[in-house]
């Protein structure tokens, strides 16, 4: 980027180390223009919050973001075999459906379901890497935050990736997630996740 694009003067006739009229002609000029518009636009959006009132935020993560992360926790505490602290992500009273039906109930009892099941594999899962993992992946995930009242919605798709050493990994299944959220001492938990598999070789 040439001199134009870093010098400039204040009002009072200081330096100020960035000319803004260059820098905006120097991005527009670019390939990558658009992606930097827009990036600039959200920001200015993030840095201007709707009704004037920032976003209530869980030891300083905005609600969407700490809602990601947990949608995140819950991917890879499952693969990793992690299974307590997997089921901690739930309230107490939280719930994990299938297809419409309760599976189990309670940050203990959700552990403790998935926990016996694995535990029946003729190959077990021992952590996050291995002769045998699985991986469930999430995307295009849309939240809906009430501030107010402290909970939130969620839905993704999602599919389950199976590595078992020596063959090609395997989709097992995909469908769309359903997610019930509720902020409880600044912490966000699981109330209810539903999976509504579309397809599985179950």
């Amino acid at each position: 980027m040439g001199t134009d694009s870093i010098s400039g003067e204040n009002p009072d006739g200081a330096q100020s180390g960035v000319n803004r009229r260059g820098l905006v002609k120097s991005i527009t000029q670019g390939a990558v223009a658009g992606t930097l518009l827009a990036g600039m636009a959200a920001t200015a959006l993030a840095e201007t919050p709707a009704g004037g009132k920032k976003a209530a935020a869980a030891h300083g993560i905005p609600a969407h973001e700490a809602i990601r992360n947990l949608l995140a926790s819950y991917s890879f505490l499952l693969d990793a075999a992690e299974y307590a602290k997997w089921g901690a992500l739930f309230g107490e009273d939280g719930t994990l459906e299938l297809n419409g039906a309760v599976w189990a109930r309670g940050a203990e009892g959700i552990a403790k379901k998935m926990s016996d099941l694995m535990a029946t594999q003729p190959k077990p899962i021992t952590g996050i890497t291995g002769d045998h993992m699985y991986r469930h992946i999430f995307t295009n995930v849309h939240i809906d935050v009430d501030e107010a009242a402290g909970t939130a919605l969620a839905e993704s798709y999602f599919f389950v990736l199976h590595v078992d050493k020596g063959a090609p990994p395997v989709i097992r299944g995909g469908g769309r997630y359903h997610d019930k959220f509720a902020r409880v001492d600044g912490v966000w938990r699981f109330t209810a996740k539903r999976m509504d598999f579309d397809w599985s070789d179950a």
